[in-house]
């Protein structure tokens, strides 16, 4: 920075206008002349000789990239039903305790659907059953052996010994 003081700024009381310098009136344009400025009053001017305001032109900015909003997770309404439907067989001891399910369960949850007055196609049931049948204790219990259940708890069917083998090979692929 400089080291040196600022200069000071002195105001000087203005001059009386002299008549030579004193404002003029035209009365013809209604207009004031003071030397060499002319001043025009706005009431004095028609409406349509007003300048109209320039149109703002927009300055480029230099492009900033911009962070992504933050995506909301998106649920599908097929996983809505879904959750709807587990929520609704939860209700079911063998569901619950993942107990081994009988074959063609699909018949007995597409009866239940229909009790409840629940919305899912044959695919959300199909996806829940699968997710349902490849969890970890799940698959324990049908390498374990012995009999399948329906969902009100009365056995139908055992376990085959293909089908345990099948459940320890997709016990190493389950974490």
């Amino acid at each position: 920075m400089n080291d040196q003081p600022r200069k000071t700024l002195s105001i000087k009381p203005k001059i009386a206008p002299t008549t030579e310098q004193a404002p003029t009136l035209n009365q013809e344009t209604k207009t004031v002349s003071r030397g060499n400025k002319r001043i025009i009053k706005r009431e004095q001017v028609q409406a349509t000789a007003l300048a109209k305001p320039k149109a703002k032109v927009p300055t480029k900015k230099p492009n900033k990239p911009r962070k992504p909003a933050p995506k909301k997770p998106l649920v599908s309404p097929s996983d809505i039903r879904m959750d709807h439907l587990n929520v609704a067989l939860n209700a079911f001891v063998v569901w619950r305790e993942q107990q081994p399910l009988a074959l063609g369960i699909e018949r007995q949850i597409f009866q239940l659907i229909a009790q409840q007055n629940l919305s899912a196609s044959k695919r959300v049931v199909q996806k829940l059953l699968y997710q349902h049948t490849h969890q970890r204790h799940y698959l324990l219990k049908v390498g374990q052996g012995g009999a399948r259940f329906n969902l009100d708890g009365s056995a139908d069917g055992v376990i085959l010994p293909a089908e345990r083998e099948q459940a320890g090979r997709l016990l190493v692929m389950v974490k």
